[in-house]
């Protein structure tokens, strides 16, 4: 049997939003993003991998992955669903960080997840 794998839904099967103002970043993703390089982490970045990016779940039912290849890279974006979120616009699921996972260097690094 063939066919396109359903991509992730959060709880209720709620779709996972797609649009980059539906998330804030959080302290260590601000930090990261300040500090990123080689390479460096944009807001084109985030935004492509959120808009256009494959969704893959992890370990925790409230966080996932957005993947996509950029300029040669592979990053992945991973953000916290809120469940608050889907139900008033003020509320905002949260960006937690955005990194290059098969490449060499700090991202696998304890400081990397220090905050």
């Amino acid at each position: 049997m063939s066919g396109a794998q359903a991509e992730p839904t959060y709880k209720l099967s709620l779709s996972i939003p797609r649009e980059p103002s539906a998330y804030v970043a959080t302290d260590h993703f601000r930090f990261r993003y300040s500090r990123r390089d080689n390479p460096t982490i944009t807001d084109d970045v985030v935004e492509t991998c959120i808009r256009e990016g494959r969704i893959k779940n992890t370990q925790s039912p409230d966080r996932f992955i957005f993947e996509a290849t950029i300029e040669g890279y592979r990053w992945w974006v991973i953000v916290e669903l809120v469940e608050d979120a889907f139900l008033d616009d003020a509320e905002k699921h949260r960006v937690i960080t955005a990194y290059v996972p098969d490449h060499p260097g700090h991202d696998t690094s304890e400081e990397a997840w220090s905050i």
